[in-house]
């Protein structure tokens, strides 16, 4: 019985990451090809709770490039951010740094949809905040 309870514990550690958690699980080849499009909000969840896209809110859009750099734009034309992306491939994520502060990770991707966690801890640091992100594949 004790090995049964054992090997029912390490099942449930070893799984840990492919219930509560997501990774992206792909050869940095076909990151490349999936995500080095233009991207833009589709819904964010926050405190478990899924939060639609509102017209005429602003919205924050990326476009990522193959030399592992993105433009993170606004409704504002003159709202335009650069930064890089670089794969992780020990924790399966992949990073974007903002002069050289990397608050956001892509933690999910596939075709047509690529998942982001933001860090919260800093803005929130006595309540921080789970916020995941979710963006398509930006219409023309």
């Amino acid at each position: 019985m004790k090995k049964i309870i054992c090997l029912c514990i390490i099942a449930l550690i070893a799984s840990n990451s492919s219930i509560f958690g997501q990774n992206i699980n792909i050869s940095e080849d076909s990151i490349t090809t999936l995500l080095c499009k233009k991207w833009e909000i589709n819904y964010v969840i926050m405190g478990g709770m899924k939060i639609e896209r509102i017209p005429g809110a602003t919205e924050i859009n990326y476009e990522f490039n193959k030399d592992k750099t993105f433009l993170m734009t606004s409704d504002d034309p003159k709202d335009k951010t650069k930064g890089t992306w670089s794969f992780d491939p020990k924790k399966k994520i992949i990073r974007l740094t903002i002069n050289g502060n990397s608050k956001m990770k892509i933690i999910s991707i596939k075709e047509g949809e690529l998942i982001m966690l933001a860090d919260t801890k800093e803005a929130t640091p006595g309540d921080p905040m789970e916020i995941k992100l979710y963006y398509k594949i930006k219409a023309k």
